[in-house]
């Protein structure tokens, strides 16, 4: 890559930055806005399990920002990334879908929203059809086995106790609604994707629609689960709420990830692939996080 134009590469990506943070700064879809915005997530198990991830200041929430840009600094960081998060997604959505059928507060919560929200199938797509390798290659890692053994955990204990299982479903899933959408297009630009990784898309309109909406629903389906239930409870699931989080760290600190260098590289690569279409042209112009803009006029350009 030539000097200048790494430089028009440069400015480019910063304009891009400036221009995205001035037109999406009030965004009602930004995860800010929904937080803000959420009635639900004021109230009943909600609340608790927002305070004690988010509004505690216990957790620092710059590891998993840190860890997904380190994962774009090669496609074989990436893969082991998605390998990862395979393992630990197929294992919570195979202990829901039996929480489901044992009729739990847990599995009443998953199958309202299962079908919209299954990360596994999607993981094995992406490494098989866009990443060129199947999961088979690819065991858990230390970390993944780490939190693998930890929702096994939780399933076993809410036999009878506490809807356990809630606390890891929050944990992944409101953070899939919350920012993970937005990072398939930087992640396809990065590692020079044919398409944007399934595992960052959602095919329900009422998701694409009015992401809002959709994430209110979850946390009233949250609050409603966990009704009648004791404060001893409402405690034993914060606290595994806390063990999801740190392991959830854990995975994204694994392998170098938690290598600000690293996440200084991935975000190198972002804005270079996000700068090359400004320079050289896509039919279709889109912002840093891939949302349409224009289209480009196939006489004038």
């Amino acid at each position: 890559m030539s000097s200048r134009v790494a430089s028009r590469a440069v400015s480019l990506a910063s304009f891009a930055v400036r221009q995205h943070a001035s037109t999406t700064a009030t965004a009602p879809d930004l995860p800010s806005e929904i937080f803000k915005r959420s009635k639900h997530n004021k109230l009943g198990l909600s609340k608790v399990l927002d305070d004690v991830t988010m509004r505690s200041g216990e957790h620092d929430m710059r590891v998993f920002g840190t860890g997904t840009l380190a994962a774009l600094t090669s496609k074989s960081a990436y893969i082991s990334f998605a390998a990862s998060h395979y393992h630990f997604y197929s294992e919570l959505e195979n202990r829901l879908d039996e929480a489901h059928r044992a009729d739990t507060p847990s599995g009443e919560v998953w199958g309202k929203f299962a079908s919209e929200l299954r990360r596994a199938h999607r993981l094995e797509r992406d490494l098989e059809d866009l990443l060129g390798t199947s999961i088979g290659a690819h065991p858990p890692s230390p970390a993944t086995s780490e939190y693998v053994a930890a929702i096994a955990d939780a399933a076993e204990r809410e036999r009878g106790g506490p809807p356990l299982l809630l606390a890891h479903f929050y944990t992944r899933y409101l953070a899939d609604l919350f920012g993970g959408s937005m990072l398939g297009w930087p992640t396809r630009r990065a590692l020079g994707l044919a398409d944007v990784p399934a595992f960052y898309t959602h095919d329900d309109a009422s998701i694409n629609d009015d992401r809002f909406e959709y994430v209110e629903r979850v946390y009233a389906a949250i609050n409603a689960a966990a009704r009648g239930a004791d404060d001893a409870d409402v405690a034993a699931v914060a606290e595994e709420a806390k063990i999801a989080f740190r392991c959830n760290a854990g995975v994204y600190r694994e392998k170098g990830r938690g290598s600000s260098h690293l996440a200084v590289l991935g975000g190198a690569r972002v804005m270079w692939g996000y700068a090359k279409e400004r320079v050289w042209g896509a039919r279709e112009q889109r912002d840093l996080f891939g949302r349409l803009v224009k289209r480009r006029d196939p006489v004038t350009g």
